[in-house]
């Protein structure tokens, strides 16, 4: 079970079932210490929100029930600049702003090289702190190792997805290797990488089971997981505890 879960989506998008005041105190049951709420960009075609949305979130407080509450966003990158769908007030105001790739967000694919460039360019951009699903390359190809040096070199996390780490996603094409890849990049880095739920529903909250069975095969230590250190965390983020 996760400490702190980052990828959560809310009743807010149009694909996920929960309020955040469900999630708080699903991770309150949970004894979570932190949770935040990241819908995806305005650009996506599968949510419900536009830059209003993010603008507003200020005015819920950041302690629920005794449940730190993070506010953030799941940005898409929309351009081959690797811009991405976050205006100032988001960039100056959410606690984190996390990218990938996502289909129906006006992103027109460059090719491998091109949307390795793209990913690049955004991890370097200082304007992103997590890199969603960075060892999924079903729907954009990208250079997985290349991608992984430089979100390391910039203090920028790649995240392990538990949604895309079940078995029907972690077979489709380069998967499993890619994952491999990311660990023995960051390992060799000594840094870590974060782990989230990608949760669309309270049922998923914090749950890291699928890792779990996995972590051996993958090189994934205890240790290099980020969640596992919420000071460490924080600082990177930026974040008063």
């Amino acid at each position: 079970m996760l400490k702190i879960d980052l990828h959560i989506h809310t009743l807010a998008s149009l694909h996920a079932q929960s309020t955040i005041f469900e999630y708080i105190n699903r991770a309150k049951e949970l004894g979570m210490e932190a949770i935040g709420v990241s819908e995806h960009g305005s650009a996506n075609a599968s949510t419900n929100v536009d830059e209003f949305y993010f603008h507003t979130l200020c005015r819920i407080p950041h302690w629920i029930n005794g449940v730190r509450l993070l506010k953030g966003v799941e940005c898409n990158l929309i351009d081959s600049k690797g811009n991405i769908d976050a205006d100032e007030f988001m960039l100056n105001n959410l606690d984190y702003i996390m990218a990938g790739f996502h289909g129906g967000a006006g992103y027109e694919d460059q090719g491998m090289e091109g949307n390795t460039k793209t990913m690049i360019s955004a991890i370097k951009s200082g304007k992103v702190n997590i890199i969603t699903h960075p060892f999924f390359t079903v729907q954009y190809k990208f250079d997985v190792r290349k991608i992984a040096e430089a979100a390391c070199e910039n203090n920028v996390l790649l995240e392990v997805n538990k949604y895309y780490i079940k078995e029907h996603m972690i077979k489709k094409e380069n998967s499993l290797t890619n994952l491999m890849d990311i660990t023995k990049v960051v390992k060799k880095h000594k840094k870590k990488v974060i782990v989230n739920s990608d949760s669309h529903s309270i049922w998923e909250l914090g749950d890291d089971s699928a890792l779990e069975l996995m972590k051996n095969k993958i090189g994934l230590t205890d240790d290099m997981i980020i969640n596992n250190y919420p000071e460490e965390l924080f600082k990177l983020l930026k974040i008063k505890m």
